[in-house]
Parts: structure tokens; C-alpha cells; sequence
């Protein structure tokens, strides 16, 4: 009897346990893919999912919880909880693709590290699964972090101290870690398909630096994970160098841990340059003592290395002359060893005055150098006012007396001539 009783419960749990299945529809949650394949940390990363349902019913309700753990993390606008709806159970419309972005731990580990995705439905509590993504730490790679010159400008003629900071970025350490300057230009000339012995000499006097008490490359024998260099060279700028940026090509290489070498090029700027020495001084004046007005010329000569642009030059009135002509004058560049003046028309307000004086001409002059750096600087030029005789101008006092004399005999003449007219 019990024999039977026992049959007949299996019986029963069987056809409840088939019931449920009916009841239960059948979902497959696969790791689709993720963008980047591996991931480096630090970095983000696509993650989607494939949902299908394999079995005869549709699942009502169906909803995905990503719950990332380190060394994953949602991105800041991404939400975890994933609202399917209802999703078919037949032909192609029995699948989803959902995507998550995940932000990877800076300190993340190489290797595979799980993310868990759970999902429900109508018909079921939460069911938890578990995938691997890929993080792979950044492997050999050497590169510059920082570049200086002291000075900052380097002047024509001048020498500098060139400083290029290198990183090991990798999780290994790097042997015979070299940096080579290209200063002759001689890496871009060789992969060049035609070069002749006149672009041999122009690629190597193009750039106008040489080093200093060391080649052009230098080297280390090791250089550990995350560790930092600084290769220091002492470069001296030619005298005829113009002043501009220029863009100096450079070479790293070094070794894995697995003897593989790597070669990386890479461009490097030096600025040569210097503010411009301008002398600002009065050329030229028509003003002396007794004379009102007259053009007075002020001369710029540029002394320095590097070419002046966009000058522009602006007058302002003082409380001994006015300005008759415009007191804003554009003048433009001015070569280096050359010189350009800008003319202004005054009225003296004591220029009647029998004494010498000196008017002092307040100038405001804005202007740009080589590397387009703007400078504004004021001058009070000195504009001495001396007696016309020092400047070889006969002048007479007694003038003024001779042309009224003149005056009255004319006056006299015509009428005496009138009078005898009269009689007659």
C-alpha cells in the first residue's frame, strides 16, 4: 500500500513540476559583447547583453538589474534597472539587446572580472548570472609627459636647457629606453623616395639648434613600472635664427620585458624669440622759439632680434600744445635693425615765448612681436623749444617796424596823389 502511495506522490510531482515549466517561460541571458575588447583601466566600456526566450509562452514583465561591483561602476547617466515589458516567444521578435556603460576602477586589475546581471518576470523571483569582462592593464607604452626650456623663449645666439619628461605607462618595466632629438631633420629625409645632396645639406641646417656637451640621444638602461625620467640636454639656438616656433622631431625606443622593441615618433616645440628693443626718440621739429606750429617726426628704431608688428602709435594733448593733425599714427612692422617714424602737427600755446623750453610729449605705443605677443609701453619724449638763431634761422626784430612804415608811406602816397588830382 504505501508502495503505491509513494508511486503515485512522484506521479504528481512530476506533472507539477511539468506544469511549472509550462508555467515558467525559459530565458537565456548571454554576454554579447564589449567595446573596447580588452578594457584598460580607467577607461569606459560598452557592455550588451542578448536576452531571448526559448520557450512556447511569452515572459509578461521582464526587467534586468545590472549590479556592478569593483572594479566596475555605472557611468554617471546610465540607470541599472532595465524595463523589458513583455518579450515573445516567437520568430525573431523572442530577443532583446540591451547595453550598459561601465566605468573601469583606475586601479583595476588585469584579467577577467565578473559583472552580475539579474532579471525577472511575471512568473518568477529574481535569477542571478554572472559574466567575465576583459581589463587589460596598458602594456608597453613609454611616453612623454612634460617638455621645458629654460628660458622659456630661447634668443638667437643663446643657449637653453632643453628638458623632456618620459613615463612608463606600462605595468612592466622597460630597458634601454632612449630619446633621440632629430635636429637635422634626418629621420624625415630617409623616408623620403627622392633626396639628393642639396636636400641633404638644407634638412641639416634647417632647424637652427645644436646641442651642447652631449649627441642628440641619450639613454637609460631601465625604467620601471610608473616611473618617471627627465632627459636634460643644453641646445644653443643659431644667431641668425628667426624668431618663430619651430617643431623639433623626436625618437623614443625601448625593450619589453620580452626583448620586443618599440619605436615611437613623436614632435616636440621650441619657441625662439625675445621682446623687442624699441628706441622711441625725437627726430626731427619745426618748433622753436617765436614759431606757434610745426611738424614735429618721431623716430622708431627697432635694436632687438625680433620683428615688431602692428605698431601703432597714439599722441595725447598736453598742457603746452594742442594737436592740429590726427594724434593716432599706424605704422605697421619694423624689421629688426631698421627703423620707421610717424609725423605730428602742433600748436604751441606758448610757443610766442622769447625763452627756450622743453614740452614733454606723452606717447602711448602698442605692438606685437614675431610670435604675435602683444606689448603696450608709454613714453614721455622730451621736445626741447630753443632759439631759432642755435638753429641757424636769422630772425629780426625790427621787421614788424619796417612793414608798418612801408604801410604808412603807401597810405601817404595815394592820398597826396589823390589831392593833386582834386586841384586840377
Amino acid at each position: 500500500m504505501k508502495k503505491h502511495i509513494l508511486l503515485l506522490l512522484l506521479v504528481v510531482f512530476s506533472v507539477m513540476s511539468q506544469a511549472l515549466e509550462l508555467d515558467n517561460p525559459y530565458i537565456d541571458v548571454t554576454l554579447l559583447n564589449q567595446d573596447p575588447d580588452p578594457v584598460s583601466p580607467g577607461s569606459y566600456v560598452d557592455v550588451r547583453f542578448k536576452i531571448t526566450n526559448n520557450e512556447m509562452q511569452d515572459a509578461r514583465g521582464l526587467e534586468l538589474l545590472l549590479e556592478p561591483s569593483y572594479p566596475f561602476a555605472l557611468a554617471e547617466t546610465e540607470d541599472p534597472l532595465r524595463v523589458i515589458g513583455d518579450l515573445p516567444n516567437l520568430g525573431e521578435d523572442n530577443s532583446v539587446i540591451v547595453k550598459f556603460k561601465l566605468r573601469v576602477a583606475e586601479d583595476a586589475i588585469e584579467g577577467a572580472n565578473p559583472v552580475k546581471l539579474s532579471y525577472k518576470h511575471s512568473a518568477t523571483g529574481w535569477i542571478s548570472r554572472e559574466f567575465d569582462l576583459n581589463v587589460e592593464t596598458v602594456d608597453a607604452n613609454v611616453a612623454i609627459v612634460s617638455v621645458s626650456t629654460t628660458p622659456e623663449k630661447i634668443k638667437p645666439g643663446e643657449k637653453a636647457i632643453l628638458n623632456v619628461r618620459l613615463k612608463n605607462m606600462a605595468d612592466s618595466p622597460m630597458r634601454d629606453v632612449a630619446l633621440k632629438l632629430d635636429l637635422t631633420y634626418a629621420g624625415l629625409l630617409s623616408g623620403a623616395t627622392a633626396k639628393t645632396a642639396s636636400d641633404s645639406i638644407l634638412a641639416y641646417n634647417i632647424l637652427p639648434f645644436a646641442p651642447l656637451g652631449s649627441a642628440s640621444e641619450q639613454k637609460i638602461d631601465l625604467l620601471s613600472s610608473q616611473d618617471e625620467y627627465t632627459f636634460s640636454y643644453t641646445i644653443i639656438a643659431y644667431s641668425d635664427a628667426e624668431s618663430k616656433v619651430y617643431k623639433i622631431p623626436v625618437d623614443i625606443t625601448y625593450y619589453d620585458e620580452l626583448e620586443n622593441k618599440y619605436t615611437k615618433h613623436d614632435v616636440l616645440g621650441l619657441v625662439v624669440g625675445a621682446k623687442p628693443d624699441l628706441s622711441v626718440v625725437v627726430e626731427q621739429s619745426e618748433l622753436y622759439v617765436g614759431k606757434k606750429t610745426g611738424n614735429v617726426v618721431v623716430k622708431f628704431v627697432n635694436k632687438g632680434f625680433s620683428g615688431v608688428k602692428f605698431l601703432d602709435v597714439i599722441l595725447s594733448e598736453g598742457a603746452e600744445f594742442q594737436i592740429l593733425s590726427s594724434p593716432e599714427v599706424y605704422i605697421g612692422n619694423v624689421d629688426s635693425d631698421d627703423y620707421e617714424t610717424a609725423e605730428f602737427n602742433l600748436y604751441l600755446k606758448n610757443g610766442a615765448s622769447k625763452k627756450e623750453d622743453t614740452v614733454t610729449l606723452p606717447l602711448k605705443v602698442e605692438y606685437r612681436d614675431a610670435n604675435n605677443n602683444l606689448y603696450s609701453e608709454e613714453y614721455n619724449l622730451p621736445l626741447k623749444i630753443v632759439d631759432p638763431n642755435k638753429l641757424g634761422i636769422k630772425t629780426s626784430s625790427g621787421s614788424p617796424v619796417f612793414l608798418i612804415v612801408i604801410v604808412l608811406g603807401a597810405v601817404l602816397f595815394f592820398y597826396f596823389r589823390g589831392k593833386k588830382k582834386a586841384k586840377k
